[in-house]
This record gives structure tokens, sequence and C-alpha cells, in this order.
């Protein structure tokens, strides 16, 4: 890998001195410049890997050229070595808070100097290499996300009797919504919400998808499917991976609601005349420990006509003010209540968290789903 040095001092003899110096490093070229303006403009169209910089300079001096050359896009990080013949601790100081990078007083001593160049130059090289690393790395984490996106927009999700809305931090969410019918008219509904964020937590819910969706048309009931998901979970996916879950089955009549909350906040049953059920965490999280048995519900609800349930995930209860409040269960409640009673679009969380948050923006994934009889 080529390191390209740019020299400038407005004395050929400096020049020519620190190119040669430079030439003797292996894999090294100098490129030089007696004229500042004319190495400022050199650096709009190449990048250098170090600045041999002299301080005292006509018209554009070493400090001014620094302050140019940082402004250029790309070149904050570039290391610069100051060279001067003013020993003053005063110039040093300036030198160094103008950014330079190091510092050398003329005369030069050529061991003290390509010590020094030779430090900074490797330093630049394992940046380049880090930064290149980091675009393979970026290259493969969008592959991925695309993989990861597409798996999940294929899943058959059954809208009917639903309604969501979902907020991630990044492309690929760690919470999931799946809606399905078994061939009986069953209807199934699975919030998830991995630990972590990401594409690590999100890949979990391509897995947890296929499951619960073959096992849904296969007829399974939904305590099997939990089950199966339980156990799959702990045996494929790191200890650190697991998946917080609420789930519901609704009967064929959609009269009667099985549900379930594995480390979800409580979920919430609404009927018309605004009476609330609410069903606590009574499990483990999905992923956590491995069991052969099924999964009993932990609640069974008459659903009673207009009656609403709401599955959700902590990114929504844990939003918070400019002060750190959280906005708290209480408040969410409270909203959907009233989302309930004034029949408003699912949507009407969303500005009401943004005032809250006084426009700073959810610091989780969050999803909200909505659930009734469409019959």
């Amino acid at each position: 890998m080529k390191m390209n040095v740019l020299v400038v001092d407005d004395t050929q003899i400096n020049v020519t001195l620190l190119s040669h110096l430079i030439a003797k490093l292996d894999g090294c070229e100098a490129v030089g410049f007696t004229d500042p303006a004319q190495g400022l403009a050199w650096c709009g169209d190449h990048v250098p890997d170090l600045v041999l910089l002299d301080y005292m300079m006509p018209g554009i001096d070493g400090i001014e050229f620094l302050r140019r050359f940082r402004e250029i896009p790309g070149r904050a990080d570039i290391p610069v070595l100051m060279v001067t013949a003013n020993d003053q601790l005063e110039v040093r100081h300036e030198a160094l808070e103008s950014g330079a990078n190091d510092f050398l007083t003329k005369p030069i001593d050529k061991t003290e100097f390509t010590a020094r160049a030779r430090n900074m130059l490797a330093l630049r090289a394992g940046r380049r290499k880090l930064e290149q690393q980091n675009l393979i790395l970026s290259d493969e984490k969008e592959l991925l996300e695309d993989i990861v996106t597409r798996m999940r927009s294929a899943s058959p999700f059954d809208t009917r009797g639903v309604r969501h809305v979902q907020k991630s931090l990044e492309r690929t969410a760690g919470d999931l919504v799946l809606s399905a019918r078994r061939p009986d008219g069953s209807h199934h509904v699975l919030v998830g919400d991995f630990s972590g964020h990401g594409l690590t937590a999100a890949f979990g819910a391509p897995l947890v998808s296929w499951i619960f969706y073959h096992l849904t048309a296969e007829g399974r009931d939904l305590g099997h499917i939990l089950a199966e998901l339980n156990g799959t979970l702990s045996r494929q996916l790191p200890t650190q991976i697991y998946m917080a879950a609420g789930a519901l089955e609704l009967s064929p009549d959609q009269k009667q609601v099985r549900l379930w909350n594995c480390g979800l906040p409580p979920l919430l049953c609404l009927s018309a005349a605004h009476e609330a059920i609410r069903v606590k965490s009574a499990g483990l999280p999905l992923g956590i420990v491995e069991s052969a048995d099924g999964m009993a519900p932990h609640a069974e609800i008459a659903l009673a006509p207009d009656s609403r349930i709401y599955q959700y995930t902590d990114g929504l209860t844990e939003a918070a003010s400019p002060s750190g409040e959280l906005f708290g269960q209480t408040r969410l409640e409270g909203l959907l209540a009233r989302i309930h009673r004034e029949q408003l679009p699912l949507e009407a969380i969303w500005m009401e968290l943004d005032a809250y948050c006084d426009g700073q923006g959810l610091s989780d994934d969050a999803v909200l789903v909505e659930v009734y009889a469409d019959a």
C-alpha cells in the first residue's frame, strides 16, 4: 500500500531534504510544494497520508494552511507534522491547538524525524486498513439486512381483525408482529421483542416467523407453537439472544380469547364500556430455558362485542421526556382508551409520543397491535 506524503515549505532546499528523507521509507512517495496555495489545491484532488508543514511561510502560513486543509472533506484525520525554526513554547502550543499532530524544530535531526514520520505513517496505515474493513463490513451488513428484510416481508400476514404500527431504530428491527388463521378459523397473533438491537436482534425473526406460520397452517394450537418456538430459540440461538413475547388465540366464533405474556408489558383488553383487563407477564421470554412441555395460557377471557386487545413492546412505555421521565404504563393505557373510544388511527400513538419526547424520538424499537373481532 503506497503512502503519499505532502511536503509544504517555502524554501526549496527544505522541500528537497524532507522529500529525500521520506523516499528512504519503504512504500513512501513525497509530493512537494513551495507555494502553500498550490499545496492546498493539490489536496483538493488527492488525499495525503502525512503532511509535513512549515510553520513560517509568506502569505498562507502553516497555521492558516492547516485550518484550510482540515476544512477539506475527508482531511480531518490526516496526520500533520509541523516543522519550524521557531522553538518557542507558544509556537508549539499554537501549532498543536490548531490541529497539528506533532511538532519538530529546525535544524531537523534526521533520526528523530524518520522515527516520528514512520510512526505517524504506521498509524495512518492502520486507520486506512480499518476504514477498508469497515466498508467491507458495512456492505456485508447491508446485504444481510436486505436478506432479513426480504424474508420477513414474505410472511403471509393475515390483516383481518388486526391493526398495527411499528417503528425501528434501524432498518432491521428486533420487534415483530405475526398474524395467521388456523384451518378451523382460530386467529393467532404474536408480538415478539428480541433482546438487543439491530441486525443481531433481527436474525431470529425469520426463524420465528417460519415456525409460527407453518404450524398455524398445520392447525396446531398456539400453546404448542409457543413451546416449539421456545425450544427452537434456546437450541439454535446464543444464550444472550431471546424473545419476549405476547400472544393471543381468538376462537373461531371470536367470543373467547386465550392470552400468553412472556416478558412483555401487560396485555390490555378494553371493552366497549371501557372496562380494562390486564394480563401481566407470567412466563420467561422464549429461548431462555428449553422445556419439552406445552405452554398453558396465562389468561382466558370472554370477549365482549366491540372489545379491543392491545399488545405492545416496552419501546412505548420507556419513551422518555427531555427530563428523563418515562411515558409509562398509565399514560399509555389512557391513550389506548382514547384511541378505542374515539376510533382514532393507531398512528396517533406516534404524535403523542413525539410531543412527549419533544421530538427526540424513541430509544428502542416499538410495536403496537390492536386485535378485534372482525365478524
